[in-house]
């Protein structure tokens, strides 16, 4: 039986705090192994955590499997560099044929590769989430890419960045629950939502502004949530809102736009289009295959005010985007969209072995 332990490169409390919360999130995370779980695949999902636990999954669909959180050892004051060395002895004590790491810049991904994956020679796929690139991209046997964007990047290599070779590369689909996530018939309170943990890394300039002439909201925690809100008082800033409430926000919004300016595929954008949103976002990072034009807008910084002020004034438009958008997020980001990539991961254990 292959063993294939998929391991967060980021810690669980990263992006919520709340450890209840976080076990009932039902996302990618969650859905490949119980995927690889129901095809006999021996598989576990590891994590860093305040405090070391264990769990079994109750996946909503595909077979349990195991959730093992290790106590955070050190990292710093930044929560993208906690690791554990607990995970570390985990890691090298166990005979898994494969190791998924999801994220490629977190500490705990860094601190597995340079004490276990990279002296023990352990093979490991990469999930990337956001930036494509890190020193532990050119040793992956396999990187599962979010867009066309990151593709072509890596393909091109850079300064101090080998090509890498797209037979290495192989597109993943987001897993959208198009169940939760899907249009609900109420008023507008907002012309544009974002939802966006609210950190130096992203720009709410381009909201900020567009809180001048339209109802604009953002949801979403973070270390610069106070100082965003003295900065842009005219956005109503909602804080933090468990994960299975959005499409209740997204429903009393006229449309979605995403303030980050660095990701090339964030799981926000097709959960909007998945709820019948119309989304815009900036075309140097978003691609036409993140946001196909019947979809929503790719803009610029120059033209980003008139074109949102026009399309929320044209009702029909934005209906018909809507629909397109819940369309595309049906047919290509379903619960089972990675169904795929883990018979991917499969053939690279029989290659391995």
């Amino acid at each position: 039986m292959a063993r294939i332990v998929f391991v967060l490169t980021y810690p669980a409390y990263h992006s919520v705090v709340d450890p209840a919360e976080w076990l009932r999130w039902d996302n990618r995370d969650r859905r490949m192994p119980a995927l690889l779980a129901s095809l006999g695949v021996d598989v576990e999902l590891w994590g860093v955590a305040a405090q070391a636990a264990e769990h079994l999954s109750a996946p909503a669909f595909g077979a349990p499997y195991r959730i093992r959180l290790f106590a955070r050892s050190g990292g710093g004051t930044k929560s993208r560099d906690h690791h554990s060395d607990a995970m570390v002895a985990a890691a090298r004590a166990d005979p898994a044929d494969l190791f998924v790491l999801i994220g490629t810049n977190g500490g705990a991904g860094y601190r597995l590769f340079d004490r276990a994956l990279r002296p023990d020679r352990r093979p490991f796929a990469l999930i990337v989430g956001g930036d494509y690139w890190s020193r532990l991209v050119p040793h992956a046997r396999l990187l599962f890419t979010e867009s066309a964007v990151q593709e072509a990047a890596l393909a091109a290599g850079g300064w101090f960045r080998p090509r890498i070779a797209r037979a290495r590369m192989e597109r993943l689909p987001k897993t959208i629950d198009t169940g939760l996530f899907q249009p609900i018939d109420t008023g507008r309170r907002w012309d544009v939502l974002s939802v966006s943990r609210v950190t130096r890394w992203k720009s709410f300039t381009e909201v900020g502004a567009l809180s001048r002439a339209h109802r604009v909201a953002v949801a979403g925690g973070g270390p610069q949530a106070a100082r965003m809100a003295r900065r842009y008082p005219a956005i109503d800033w909602l804080g933090h809102v468990p994960h299975a409430d959005v499409p209740g926000l997204l429903a009393q919004a006229g449309l979605y736009f995403h303030a980050g300016r660095r990701d090339y595929f964030p799981r926000a954008i097709p959960e909007a289009m998945a709820c019948g949103r119309p989304v815009v976002g900036f075309a140097d990072r978003l691609g036409a295959d993140v946001i196909p034009p019947e979809c929503g807008l790719r803009i610029t910084d120059r033209d980003y005010r008139p074109l949102v002020a026009a399309l929320l004034r044209d009702p029909a438009r934005m209906a018909q985007m809507g629909a397109a958008a819940r369309a595309h997020v049906v047919a290509t980001h379903g619960l089972r969209s990675s169904e795929a990539a883990c018979r991917t991961l499969l053939r690279l254990v029989e290659a391995s072995a």
